[in-house]
């Protein structure tokens, strides 16, 4: 049975429920990736199995590519990326968005020392085809390569782009249902679905940087985060925020010096201060300082 080009699911003609269904087994997208790509619809299917799919990469044993993006990084994905046996390379994505002001190299030896990540960590921008002469210098000299990452984090876009294939490429999640062999000049580039990292949205617009002198008498909203304190804040995030006079109790307190506090769509550095929020906080050594 033959598979969707632009997905990877096995097509079929019989249930209109289930995944991979199309009218004519002669056409080469299932009805999800059709409509997906030219009515930019979301349809969404169960999410995947993250240990399945590691499970997978690991049993093809080729070098694996990981991506993801900056805003995403957090401890929750590093351990995904850990349990990846293969030889393997960390791609930050989506490098084009990343503030000016922030030095990539200096970023990268930051990533390494405080995730304890052995192997190279490259950044590259699959839309502005930044250091893509890296990834395609590792695929023709390892052959067989699996790509893999967080959902929506650019895999099809990245091999779309190298190999001039025609995978189904959207802002939606789980694009990518299983996985795909690609023919690639003396190899293959595997395709993989995407892993789900609940603690996170992946980065889609750009980095909106936002400089703040905390003080008692303001609270500032991200998303169901409300934080308030003493002290310098640099906000990176994926969206907007808002700040206001309420008179609110702030349960949890910390005293933060060159540290970074996670959010699901960025990070607040911390250079020094104490951050009141209303809730417990995710914090990590600065990758900034």
């Amino acid at each position: 049975m033959s598979k969707c080009i632009g997905c990877g699911v096995k097509l079929q003609n019989t249930n209109k429920e289930l995944k991979g269904y199309i009218n004519d087994l002669n056409n080469k997208y299932c009805a999800r990736c059709f409509k997906t790509i030219h009515y930019n619809e979301n349809i969404k299917v169960d999410n995947l199995n993250n240990i399945d799919i590691i499970k997978k990469i690991n049993k093809l044993n080729y070098y694996t590519i990981f991506i993801t993006d900056l805003l995403s990084l957090n401890q929750e994905l590093i351990d995904i990326y850990k349990e990846i046996n293969n030889q393997k390379i960390l791609v930050i994505n989506k490098s084009d968005l990343i503030p000016s002001n922030l030095i990539l190299n200096h970023l990268q030896d930051n990533l390494k020392k405080i995730y304890h990540i052995e192997e190279d960590i490259i950044f590259i921008s699959a839309k502005d085809n930044f250091n893509l002469n890296i990834i395609t210098n590792i695929i023709n000299k390892y052959q067989n390569i699996i790509i893999c990452g967080e959902t929506s984090s650019g895999k099809s876009t990245l091999i779309n782009k190298i190999s001039n294939s025609i995978l189904t490429t959207s802002k939606y999640n789980n694009t990518t249902l299983d996985f795909i062999k690609i023919k690639y000049n003396n190899g293959y580039i595997y395709d993989s679905p995407g892993l789900i990292i609940n603690s996170k949205k992946i980065l889609n617009n750009k980095i909106n940087v936002y400089a703040k002198k905390l003080n008692n008498n303001f609270i500032y909203s991200i998303d169901n985060l409300k934080i308030s304190g003493l002290g310098n804040i640099t906000i990176f995030i994926d969206g907007n925020i808002t700040s206001k006079k309420e008179n609110l109790k702030l349960n949890y307190s910390y005293e933060l010096n060159n540290q970074d506090i996670l959010l699901n769509n960025g990070f607040i550095y911390v250079k020094k201060g104490i951050i009141k929020s209303n809730q417990e906080l995710k914090i990590r050594n600065s990758i900034i300082k």
